[in-house]
């Protein structure tokens, strides 16, 4: 356990808690190193079959954090990016089956974080969105690729391109909820389908996972560098700091980002 997250392990599945509620668990590089560090130790312990991401609060996760990327630039900020990008990547492949419980916004690098996991269990309060192109950016940590291979290339251009909002039910009916509940049955759902999943072959459940995705998105590969130098090169223009903050006021509270 950290002062951002929370780990637990009990009948064969482990919940990860993002425990940052009054940003509504927007990631910092603390809390990357920290998911990070938590899927590093889960990976080899025999104990856990399946992993929950959860979180607190009324949202899943909103992005992240101004606080500390609105200071960034140059190196600094690239160096977000690229720890951004790991940190999804390394919840991608992760050879255990991974399960997202959603309640609540979950936008910007909040959905892909979400899209970085193999199930989606959403309560009907939850609410999708790729706000970056409309703030003058892009979405910067995998939702470009990871997005189009869930609900089709046409409707991720779509969501995408308009950056609008999109409620649970018809993220359901688009394939990027697996299951749909009512948000006070939410965590239990997903620790179930999680239990289910837990119950199988670990060999067969690793071995699924690499020939459904057998080219992942690499740490250090081309769609990684694209990211960080778009990135550079988006954030770097004036309109992208205030639509960002209009954004942020009107939406979520100020010291939350949907970037990356």
């Amino acid at each position: 356990m950290t002062d951002t997250i929370s780990v637990d392990v009990a009948d064969g599945v482990a919940t990860l808690t993002l425990r940052r509620p009054r940003v509504l668990n927007a990631l910092d590089s603390h809390t990357h190193r920290a998911i990070a560090a938590a899927f590093e130790e889960l990976e080899h312990d025999e104990r856990v079959g399946a992993i929950v991401i959860a979180a607190e609060g009324r949202a899943f996760c909103s992005g992240s954090d101004l606080r500390e990327i609105g200071q960034l630039a140059g190196r600094a900020e690239q160096e977000y990016v690229e720890l951004d990008f790991r940190t999804k990547n390394r919840i991608a492949t992760c050879p255990k089956p991974v399960v997202a419980a959603i309640q609540g916004y979950c936008v910007g690098g909040g959905l892909e974080l979400a899209l970085a996991c193999d199930l989606r269990v959403a309560a009907t309060d939850a609410i999708f969105s790729m706000p970056e192109v409309s703030l003058g950016s892009l979405p910067g940590s995998g939702g470009l690729q990871r997005l189009p291979q869930v609900v089709g290339v046409g409707i991720a251009k779509e969501w995408i391109l308009t950056g609008r909002r999109v409620p649970a039910e018809e993220a359901h009916l688009r394939g990027l909820v697996n299951r749909l509940v009512e948000p006070d049955r939410l965590q239990e759902a997903a620790r179930e389908l999680a239990s289910e999943l837990a119950a199988k072959s670990p060999l067969a459940l690793r071995l699924a996972k690499v020939a459904l995705t057998p080219e992942p998105l690499a740490d250090r590969g081309l769609v990684a560098a694209f990211q960080m130098l778009a990135g550079d090169a988006t954030h770097s223009q004036p309109s992208y700091s205030s639509a960002t903050r209009r954004f942020s006021e009107a939406a979520v509270p100020a010291t939350v980002s949907p970037q990356q």
